[in-house]
């Protein structure tokens, strides 16, 4: 399950375009951020992803990306010239068919971050997802241990870069696309589009007729209506984040900055009807824009990192990179910036490191010291044991590390500046009070380098 969002210069209020993406992912799923370079690439190379292998294009782009430990791909990523995106899990009847006709192809992470590496606008990259979707389809599992029929999803994409975004929705090999130039867009894990979009996949009312999902031409097709899986998803586990992501979206309106997006992210319901969580968000009630695994398992699983970016139309240098990993309300958001230097210990996995296999096979990610993904983890797990105190102390601890990344970056951004190290001695001091801040909570807590609490 995962929430994206995008403000574009209109409804920011300060003419930038605010993106944000809370990627959930099973309890556990190591996803650290992970850098690779662009330039030229070998004749004759090729990406070997988890089920296939694409021939590699003769230039890439830079990209980060959060990368869950296993995949090639990424949830959520941003590249060199300014083109930030995210994808989505989407349940759909083309999904259900390719079940039965499909080997397995390219999984949503692979392909986003295939239009990262290759698309220098937001619309060449959806471009790329097309291209690379109607060459391999998208069938097989995208969850580590899940067998196909437990762990296939379709996927849509929000991409943004410095002047619009694009939504894609997918099912199997189609596809529709919308172009948004104005306002504010949200996508989650049901499908959005409906009877308008900006171009599709050509045959989009002939392959719904053919499998007797639609009886009338392309003109009158309703995509989300025609296309979604309505006998085996329930919208329920969508809907509810998808309006929720909109509603404050539009609250926020003419005030969108990287802190409302944040204030977004770890939205719980708090300020609605249902006053949030009836006991705390460690036991929840609904699916939550911030994520958190439920006793009873009928979350996904965690938000296991969350990330927002704002883009300037009037300065082409990569932007921050804002990234917190585990659920937001539990975390810290710090800046990272595409080329620096960025320290081993925000990029490390656990005990397994990072690969690229079938996610059934791949072995289940363990707990390290040397990984603050992980590190994170363990504070999580811990404040789920006594869940008011320990998030207040928490957040007593972080929220003064986080304001003072807020200023850092503010002072980066508002000077002149020819010194090229200065991002990464920003991200080094950043890294190392939250190591100090995730020290003394682990000190206060009495955790053990096992990942398990004394007395526990």
């Amino acid at each position: 399950m995962c929430d994206v969002l995008v403000a574009l210069p209109d409804a920011t209020g300060n003419g930038k375009v605010v993106f944000g993406k809370n990627s959930d992912r099973p309890a556990g799923e190591c996803q650290p951020l992970h850098y690779s370079p662009g330039g030229r690439r070998a004749p004759g190379s090729q990406v070997h992803c988890s089920y296939v292998t694409v021939p590699e294009v003769e230039h890439v782009l830079a990209t980060f990306g959060c990368r869950p430990y296993w995949c090639w791909g990424y949830e959520t990523g941003m590249n060199e010239a300014g083109v930030v995106g995210g994808n989505a899990a989407v349940f759909t009847g083309g999904l259900r068919r390719a079940a039965k006709q499909e080997k397995p192809g390219l999984t949503g992470m692979d392909l986003l971050r295939f239009a990262l590496e290759r698309g220098e606008t937001a619309e060449q990259a959806v471009e790329v997802i097309i291209a690379l979707l109607e060459r391999y389809g998208q069938w097989g599992s995208a969850v580590q241990g899940r067998d196909h029929a437990a762990g296939a999803y379709d996927n849509s994409f929000l991409l943004a870069d410095r002047r619009e975004a694009w939504v894609l929705e997918t099912s199997g090999r189609r596809w529709v696309a919308e172009r948004i130039t104005r306002g504010t867009r949200a996508i989650s894990n049901q499908l959005s589009i409906r009877a308008r979009w900006t171009k599709a996949s050509p045959d989009l009312a002939a392959f719904a007729r053919q499998n007797s999902w639609w009886s009338g031409d392309a003109s009158g097709l309703d995509w989300a209506r025609v296309y979604a899986d309505h006998e085996h998803y329930s919208r329920q586990v969508s809907h509810l984040r998808w309006m929720r992501s909109r509603q404050l979206l539009e609250r926020h309106r003419g005030a969108l900055t990287v802190s409302a997006m944040m204030q977004i992210l770890r939205d719980h319901y708090e300020d609605t009807f249902l006053q949030g969580p009836q006991f705390h968000p460690y036991l929840p009630d609904f699916m939550t824009l911030c994520m958190h695994d439920s006793p009873a398992g009928f979350t996904w699983g965690n938000t296991a990192t969350s990330v927002v970016v704002e883009l300037d139309p009037h300065n082409p240098a990569p932007p921050p990179f804002w990234l917190a990993y585990q659920p937001p309300c539990t975390s810290v958001y710090a800046a990272y910036f595409l080329g620096g230097e960025i320290p081993a210990f925000v990029t490390n996995a656990g005990t397994v490191g990072m690969t690229v296999r079938p996610p059934r096979q791949a072995p289940k990610d363990q707990f390290s010291e040397n990984s603050l993904w992980w590190r994170c983890q363990r504070l999580l797990e811990e404040v789920r044991q006594n869940p008011l105190p320990r998030q207040r102390e928490l957040r007593q601890v972080f929220d003064p590390v986080e304001e003072k990344n807020h200023a850092r970056v503010e002072e980066l951004l508002g000077k002149p500046s020819n010194d090229n190290n200065e991002p990464a001695r920003l991200v080094a001091e950043e890294v190392a009070e939250l190591t100090a801040a995730l020290e003394t909570l682990e000190h206060r807590w009495k955790l053990q380098p096992t990942g398990v609490s004394k007395g526990r």
